[in-house]
């Protein structure tokens, strides 16, 4: 539905309103005007937009009534109907007008310049009360000289056409082309000869025919330039090419780019807006509007608003993309936020587990189960179900961290300190030989993170060796994980603790996954009042920058293991599963 701005057909007068509204081309004739004006007797705005809404009825009316009693008179057995011009071919039109509209303003002034600096100075003030009148679109004068000049552009170019069935794009563009003509006469006038054009739409090296497809697809060629330069994760391309493939189906390819204005942003918010999460795998052989309202009878759910911030940042990047090139004059998506507001802050989008749920998770069967045996985690099978758990919920690592680490990244210090060694790898070690590849999150996430001592009593230094002995000293700690096609050696695992570990052993909240254990981590660094600093260094999670925060180890392991060791949850007795204590059983 097409939104009606709120001075839509009303006039204000020496503080009294006026109904103002242009007849319809082709009824001009009938009605004996082309425009319909009327005071409306009012001071006050309330009353006189219920007094548009009865007059706009009234002239609908009165206009349907016309257009019958023409159609009725008309002996042709079929009325001819004027094909509209493209977005394109009406661009051209204008910058067309445009140009040679300056070149005959340029040989009038050459023929006949002004006679004196007087009159040079009240031409030039006739030029710029053109452009403030322009620049008013509340101002009918101006609503007059735009109707006009595109009455003529298209007349011209042979479309018989009332302006506005054309669309508010046209008129917009013609407005354009009106002021730029009114800088350029006022630039001549001060013997400024140092800009060929004001509006880039009216460059003359600017590509004509640049559309929106060409513009999204050359953004996404340089995101995979970024991401193949800086090492970024396929699944990050993969993500780029999907959010991007979703704004040009929007939008459209053929859409000229100088056309892509803020109400193109607006549609483009709309309907993200209503648009049905997981959509390819729900509604894939459905178009985009076909979606929207299958998904509406089937009750689905939205995209939330953080997926709809990520989608209006992609036609954000598209736009700046376009305006770094002067294909248009600024971006109309900046600043642009999704309809719905976001009522989950940041902090909350993952909750962690509660501690009496981590004491639960902790002793369930499985747990109960090794803790039988003199070596509990050589009983469990699989490894990682065993150690994923404990390492993230006491190192606070994050699950692809620990599911592709290698055997040669738990180290020690000098001063006896167990550590693991949060690292990314090239494919090739300096010395030419092949190593296993690995890859972080982001930059910040390489750091050292001290073991835990109850890792260290659950034997996970004897498990790290006996992996070291079985299978090598560069190996995987769990050599039985495969990747996926994104190298994310978590992504089995996670599935597995989603849908069954997990929910059999403890009542799953909204929120909640098997990263909420990293999150109950770091509320055990809170609890401890833990420095900004150990949460940056040992989680990887910013806490704001400062140029000394670069010098210097940050993750230093003989320090950090103080606040490592002060990590706890009451209640929480692991001693079962301490290594010792089930060796000394079975002695």
């Amino acid at each position: 539905m097409k939104k009606v701005s709120a001075n839509h057909h009303l006039l204000r007068r020496g503080g009294v309103y006026y109904y103002r509204r242009r007849v319809p081309l082709d009824l001009v004739p009938a009605i004996g005007s082309k425009f319909i004006q009327c005071s409306l007797g009012t001071k006050s705005a309330t009353e006189a937009k219920k007094l548009r809404t009865a007059k706009d009825l009234e002239w609908d009316a009165r206009f349907a009534d016309c257009a019958k009693k023409i159609g009725a008179a008309d002996n042709s057995p079929v009325a001819k109907v004027i094909p509209l011009p493209s977005d394109t071919e009406v661009a051209l039109l204008v910058r067309t007008y445009v140009d040679e509209m300056d070149q005959r303003l340029r040989k009038s002034l050459a023929a006949d310049p002004p006679m004196s600096e007087l009159q040079k100075r009240d031409m030039g003030v006739d030029a710029e009360l053109s452009a403030q009148i322009l620049r008013d679109r509340d101002d009918p004068r101006a609503e007059q000289m735009v109707y006009t000049t595109g009455k003529d552009i298209l007349k011209s170019a042979g479309y018989p056409l009332d302006p506005t069935t054309v669309g508010a794009g046209f008129l917009e563009l013609v407005r354009r082309a009106l002021l730029e003509l009114s800088a350029r006469d006022v630039s001549r006038l001060q013997d400024d000869h140092r800009h060929a054009f004001f509006d880039q739409l009216f460059n003359p090296a600017r590509p004509p025919h640049a559309t929106f497809g060409e513009l999204a697809q050359q953004c996404l060629q340089l995101a995979k330039e970024e991401a193949e330069s800086n090492r970024i994760s396929q699944k990050w391309v993969d993500k780029q090419i999907a959010n991007i493939a979703l704004i040009r189906e929007i939008v459209g390819d053929d859409t000229p780019i100088h056309t892509v204005d803020y109400d193109t942003c607006l549609r483009v918010r709309s309907i993200l807006a209503r648009m049905p999460a997981n959509r390819s795998k729900l509604y894939r052989d459905l178009s985009l509007e076909q979606a929207i309202e299958r998904a509406a009878i089937d009750g689905r759910p939205l995209l939330s608003p953080t997926t709809q911030a990520v989608y209006l940042s992609t036609l954000r990047d598209v736009l700046n993309l376009a305006a770094k090139k002067r294909l248009i004059p600024v971006n109309p998506a900046d600043g642009m936020r999704p309809l719905k507001r976001d009522t989950v802050p940041d902090a909350e989008k993952r909750l962690p587990f509660t501690v009496d749920e981590i004491r639960t998770f902790f002793g369930n069967d499985f747990y109960r189960e090794c803790a039988k045996h003199p070596i509990p985690y050589a009983h469990a099978k699989p490894a990682w179900r065993f150690w994923l758990p404990l390492v993230c919920v006491f190192l606070g690592a994050r699950p692809n961290e620990v599911a592709q680490m290698l055997t040669s990244d738990l180290k020690r210090t000098a001063q006896g300190t167990w550590y693991l060694d949060i690292v990314t790898t090239a494919d090739d070690d300096d010395g030419g030989r092949p190593v296993l590849a690995k890859t972080l999150k982001t930059m910040a996430s390489r750091r050292k993170i001290p073991l835990h001592p109850e890792l260290i009593a659950i034997g996970f230094v004897h498990f790290v060796e006996a992996q070291k002995n079985k299978h090598g000293t560069a190996t995987r700690l769990f050599p039985d994980l495969k990747p996926d096609r994104y190298n994310n050696f978590a992504t089995y695992p996670l599935k597995r603790f989603r849908d069954a570990y997990l929910p059999k052993t403890i009542k799953m909240r909204p929120r909640t996954s098997f990263y909420s254990f990293r999150h109950s981590w770091r509320d055990a660094l809170r609890r401890i009042d833990a420095p900004a600093v150990t949460l940056q260094s040992l989680g990887a999670w910013s806490q704001g920058r400062s140029v000394s925060d670069d010098y210097g180890d940050k993750s230093d392991p003989d320090f950090q293991v103080k606040f490592i060791r002060q990590i706890s949850f009451a209640g929480l007795n692991l001693s079962p599963l301490h290594l010792h204590v089930n060796i000394a059983k079975a002695g």
